[in-house]
This record gives structure tokens, C-alpha cells and sequence, in this order.
């Protein structure tokens, strides 16, 4: 493609040769180039920043600061560097630590933890419909890996809507695991930031650039518990990784 007085046009195909000079001296570019944040996992340092963008004039400038002394911070503990660079943790401990960083070096920010009693989820390994009926009439959720119940979809829809409805100068982080149809491990596990909440629709403020990258969230159209996956509702949001921010003043 070309740009032409900003806008993007498609070259002439007739001025263009068939055959580029050198084509034949080098091998032809089969895969594309990586673009620039594809080969990491800090999704989860992106969605504080992009949290704390949304509600704060955070510049350019001010948002790589608080990006290099996260990494900073965090390459002090080799054993917690190695686990975030390989992905061999959930990264809650991450977002936290950059939370911590923001309130010291951005703006005073209030965090609120609404599930952090909840327990970790096993998110690999799909498994068939909840055989526990009782817990199913209760309402009270799925079990977790230690058989403590899962907070139910709607009470983290209704926690995150009433939070967002509350102010101009809140916002949230959340992560979410994405499933494909007869897949056992979800194709995706991500850090987002909340956005703009429309109606039932959670529109989110996300880093991915990626072509498959879930730019919204339906009320009703996720579940917090592997056991409540189906083919219609493929998106799962982890209950305790749901931080609630606002930037005070």
C-alpha cells in the first residue's frame, strides 16, 4: 500500500514490474514481520496503563516511565521475572505491583478488590456441565479448585457495571480466557482495561492489535466458571482478578 496526502491507496498494478529487481537472489518472505509487543506477555502492565489512560491524562512520556519502572521493579526478583517472561504465572501479583507504582508516580488512585476471596480457576482442560445440581438451584456458582463456590456471572457484571456507573474517574482491569468450540484450553489468556459501558455492552480500552482481539464484553455473554462454557458463551472472566480503580481528585 501507499499513502497519498494521508490516505492509504492501492499501487497501479500496471506500474509495478512482475518480477521486483533481485527477487531472484534472495529467498521469497514467506511469514510477515512480528510487529512490535507480539512476542511478549505484558498484557497485564499495558492494562493498568490503559486503565489509567482512559480516566487520567496520562501522556506518552509519563505512561513509558511508569512502563520501565514496573519492569524495573520487577527484574529484582529473577524467580517472578522468569515466571511473567515465560507466562507461568497469572500475573495478578504484576498488576498489583503496578497499581502500587501508578498510585506512588501517577495519581492517587483508590483500588478496590471486589472478588479477592475467590479462589484460582483451572481454565485448562474443558470439562463437561456442572454435575452439582444443588449448587445450581442455590445460585451461589461453581466450585473452585479448593470447592469454594465461584462468584456467579452477574454478581461481577453487576459489580463492575455499578463501579463504572459511579464516576468519570473510574475505571477497572480484568482478565479473561477465551475459548473456541470443542477446544479443552482457551486459545487466550489476557489483561484488559474497561472502557466506555454502553447498555449492556462492555466496550474495553485493549492493547491487542491482534486480528481475533475481543474488543467488548456482553452482559450475559461470558461466564466466570469453566463448567459454564458452551458454544454460545466461550468468553470466561476470572472473579478475582477484577481490580476496581479511580483516580481520586
Amino acid at each position: 500500500m501507499l499513502y497519498a496526502g494521508g490516505r492509504m491507496v492501492a499501487p497501479n498494478a500496471d506500474d509495478m514490474p512482475e518480477t521486483p529487481p533481485g527477487a531472484g537472489d534472495r529467498p521469497a518472505a514467506v511469514h510477515p514481520p512480528f510487529h512490535q509487543g507480539q512476542l511478549d506477555v505484558l498484557c497485564a502492565v499495558y492494562a493498568v496503563v490503559n486503565a489509567l489512560r482512559s480516566v487520567h491524562p496520562l501522556g506518552i512520556g509519563q505512561a513509558r516511565r511508569l512502563f520501565n519502572e514496573a519492569l524495573l521493579d520487577l527484574a529484582r526478583d529473577a524467580d517472578g521475572l522468569r515466571a511473567v517472561l515465560y507466562n507461568a504465572t497469572d500475573h495478578v501479583a504484576l498488576v498489583r505491583a503496578v497499581l502500587d507504582r501508578a498510585s506512588r508516580d501517577v495519581a492517587d488512585l483508590r483500588m478496590t478488590h471486589p472478588f479477592a476471596d475467590a479462589p484460582a480457576l483451572r481454565v485448562t482442560g474443558r470439562v463437561g456441565p456442572d454435575s452439582s445440581e444443588g449448587l445450581r438451584r442455590s445460585g451461589r456458582g461453581n466450585p473452585g479448585p479448593d470447592a469454594t463456590p465461584q462468584p456467579t456471572a452477574r454478581a461481577v457484571w453487576e459489580a463492575l457495571a455499578g463501579w463504572l456507573s459511579g464516576g468519570a474517574g473510574r475505571t477497572a482491569v480484568l482478565r479473561f480466557h477465551r475459548y473456541l468450540p470443542f477446544r479443552g484450553d482457551p486459545v487466550i489468556s489476557h489483561w484488559t482495561a474497561a472502557g466506555r459501558l454502553l447498555g449492556d455492552t462492555l466496550f474495553l480500552h485493549d492493547s491487542s492489535r491482534e486480528s481475533n482481539a475481543v474488543h467488548s464484553i456482553e452482559r450475559g455473554g461470558f461466564v466466570t466458571a469453566p463448567e459454564h462454557l458452551s458454544d454460545d458463551r466461550l468468553l470466561l472472566v476470572e472473579p478475582r482478578c477484577l481490580h476496581l480503580i479511580e483516580v481520586n481528585g
